[in-house]
């Protein structure tokens, strides 16, 4: 899979619970004990994400959602559905903002439950898109956290939706077979895995990226860089699986709202667009574009900008929190404020602040050598590491680093 190249599912999930772990900890100092399921639930990322963006302020509830679901499962892939009498109650709020992102008229849908023909359809569709597609689906898969399957009578026509403000959530019309399922999971899965990777990566500079549009050929929607991209990477999924399909001569039959044959025409078209606005992307959103696009290109080095270097003894920022993922060995930083700061560190500044982090007394460019310069400089424009004054050092860490392994 591409996006193993980038960091397996599994990590990218790692990182993404550490991030919501953290975040929870700087919003709420002193929380009870939190399961570490809870991590992934799409409501709880839901308040911890709108608290971040600085929308809402953050507010303890009860997002459990064990009592209302079913899990799904084939071999080693499972998936929870929406299924208990309370769920309709549970997740009301989330449907309705769902419902009002979309301008849909009409009112919110419903969820459908105590349905044991559309929970035996959304098993087969597990079944189904593992034997056609097992690296994709699993890849995906790991990304989906929360099957709602919608009550015809209200869903309004919705085929599948997911939405960035709930992560991991995933929105199914009652499917008529395992195919329609199926060809969600892979059209819903390649979302919610970007935004998982949103999160965790270099992916999107919103500023650069403001005022430009994409409009495609086939209809009269006007999507921003943002949605062209996660368009253009669910069509690049959704080609890859009919690739397969065909490939394998599957006995596939796609629903009459399937997108699979119109796939790869128009990933090309989204993507041809992209890649003449590839200046509003990040480097691993560019890397994934030309990798998925086949086209030879990859995003050039950004210039390194020598930055001048401070004598005196370098300390971590007493308020910073450092967090080393055990599966990538990245490190996140955390401060507290209003919204809490985060910031994700790679390979040497991330070795860096932890050398650093685990020197109370501070360390001199001297002593950490003229070849780290580049990076001292970056961690100090950051504002995460400083001078400490002549008269006493800065630093109240003790030398400790949080590890995830989770």
């Amino acid at each position: 899979m591409v996006h193993a190249a980038l960091a397996p599912a599994h990590a990218i999930r790692a990182e993404c619970r550490a991030l919501y772990r953290m975040a929870l900890d700087l919003l709420d100092p002193g929380h009870d004990v939190i399961a570490v399921g809870q991590f992934d639930n799409p409501l709880f990322r839901f308040r911890i994400g709108e608290a971040l963006a600085g929308r809402l302020p953050y507010r303890a509830g009860d997002d459990d959602l064990r009592a209302v679901t079913t899990e799904v499962r084939d071999g080693p892939a499972a998936v929870r559905v929406a299924s208990g009498p309370g769920a309709q109650d549970r997740l009301a709020e989330a449907l309705r903002m769902i419902h009002a992102q979309s301008l849909s008229a009409g009112r919110p849908p419903r969820v459908l439950t105590g349905d044991d023909e559309a929970l035996a359809t959304v098993t087969a569709g597990l079944r189904l898109v593992r034997a056609v597609s097992p690296a994709l689906a699993d890849d995906l898969l790991a990304h989906v956290d929360l099957l709602v399957v919608l009550d015809p009578a209200t869903s309004g026509g919705l085929i599948s939706a997911s939405s960035r403000l709930f992560p991991g959530l995933v929105l199914i019309d009652r499917p008529d077979s395992p195919y329609d399922v199926a060809e969600a999971i892979v059209h819903e899965g390649a979302h919610q895995k970007l935004f998982d990777l949103s999160i965790t990566r270099p992916f999107l500079g919103a500023d650069t990226a403001e005022g430009r549009e994409f409009r495609p050929s086939w209809s009269s929607a006007v999507w921003p860089v943002e949605q062209a991209l996660a368009a253009f990477h669910a069509y690049s999924c959704l080609a890859q699986f009919a690739g397969d399909v065909a490939r394998d001569a599957v006995a596939f039959e796609p629903g009459r709202d399937s997108l699979l044959s119109h796939a790869r025409a128009r990933a090309a078209e989204i993507g041809t667009w992209l890649a003449g606005e590839e200046d509003a992307l990040e480097t691993d959103a560019r890397w994934l574009l030309h990798t998925l696009l086949c086209d030879g290109r990859q995003p050039a080095e950004p210039r390194q900008v020598i930055r001048p270097v401070l004598r005196g003894r370098y300390v971590l920022d007493p308020s910073l929190r450092l967090t080393r993922v055990a599966a990538t060995g990245r490190v996140l930083a955390g401060r507290p404020g209003d919204p809490p700061e985060l910031l994700w560190l790679d390979g040497p500044a991330a070795e860096l602040a932890v050398e650093i982090d685990r020197a109370p007394a501070g360390k001199t460019p001297t002593e950490l050598g003229a070849e780290r310069a580049a990076e001292l400089a970056g961690l100090a424009e950051a504002t995460l590491v400083r001078v400490a004054p002549s008269d006493g050092v800065l630093s109240s860490s003790d030398g400790t680093v949080t590890s995830e392994g989770i």
